[in-house]
């Protein structure tokens, strides 16, 4: 994942948006990795929540290249704390299912005012372990947080 990434965001504007609950355990993965890299990467960070659907004019104002998705996701056959990478087209055809609903509103949205690849990074959670980060997961952001700041460091 690490060099498809590398290679997509060479010379591209890039925006990390993490979405998802941090009250609600592995659910909150997105907004806890934004949180983790604020001071440590060099591309803007927006911190969606659950509500993804109100970063739009920040979205549509920085207009970049790439929007890396960063949230808790359904995979089939993926165990706790797994890391998926996929083009938001790919992901429904996949059957992946995100856990924050109001996200494909966004992406219509935007790609309307200005063109944008989104691109989804998928961590599926622990339902086990509801009200704290679960390991697995704690592992996922743990490598995540370590290849965003190789990726988008000072």
């Amino acid at each position: 994942m690490l060099d498809e990434l590398s290679q997509r965001a060479q010379n591209k504007k890039v925006l990390i948006l993490g979405v998802g609950n941090h009250l609600r355990g592995d659910e909150g993965v997105g907004s806890f990795l934004v949180r983790r890299l604020k001071d440590k990467v060099n591309v803007p960070l927006l911190d969606a929540w659950v509500v993804p659907e109100k970063q739009i004019s920040q979205l549509e104002a920085l207009c970049p290249d790439i929007v890396l998705v960063i949230a808790a996701a359904d995979m089939p056959d993926a165990q706790p704390g797994e890391v998926g990478l996929f083009e938001l087209d790919q992901a429904h055809q996949a059957g992946v299912r995100i856990r924050t609903t109001n996200l494909p509103l966004l992406f219509k949205i935007t790609m309307q005012v200005c063109w944008m690849n989104f691109l989804l990074i998928a961590i599926q959670p622990d339902d086990q372990n509801p009200k704290g980060v679960s390991e697995s997961v704690r592992n996922a952001l743990d490598g995540l947080e370590a290849m965003m700041v190789g990726l988008f460091g000072s």
